[in-house]
């Protein structure tokens, strides 16, 4: 595939699916103990089944981001590109959870300004989007 692949990962809402064509959402699982293996190995299937491919925007929504470092080293040892990483009204990741982490730009987008989260996101050098997180993403997926 020569465009991104928006793929939508946890609790996202419906509306935000149809809302960026083409993206490709893996459903939540619960199990935190095999959520990064289970995730993965959904996105392989994916793009093994051509319905997504590198590079990829990973949407990773509340709960779930706090596992982007983890799902963004099994990319890279996948040898998959990330483009970049949207985390929605995240619950952000810890700070060294994996070492070279982000190996591709991070936004976040929060849906109320007022949130405490863009103080950190922004200390870490992080993009803050705030507003609907539909339109943000359709936009994020179609920047160049």
């Amino acid at each position: 595939m020569d465009a991104t692949s928006v793929v939508l990962i946890g609790s996202i809402p419906p509306a935000m699916g149809s809302a960026v064509p083409g993206a490709f959402t893996v459903p939540p699982f619960d199990d935190d103990d095999t959520w990064v293996a289970r995730t993965a190995l959904a996105i392989t299937q994916a793009c093994q089944d051509q319905v997504a491919g590198p590079p990829l925007l990973l949407v990773l929504a509340e709960s779930s981001a706090r596992h982007a470092p983890q799902l963004g080293f099994a990319q890279r040892a996948a040898r998959r590109a990330v483009r970049g990483y949207v985390l929605v009204d995240p619950e952000l990741p810890r700070p060294g959870a994996v070492s070279d982490w982000p190996d591709a730009p991070v936004t976040v987008v929060l849906t109320h300004a007022e949130d405490p989260r863009a103080r950190d996101a922004h200390l870490r050098g992080w993009e803050v989007l705030v507003g609907d997180p539909s339109r943000i993403i359709a936009d994020l997926a179609a920047r160049p």
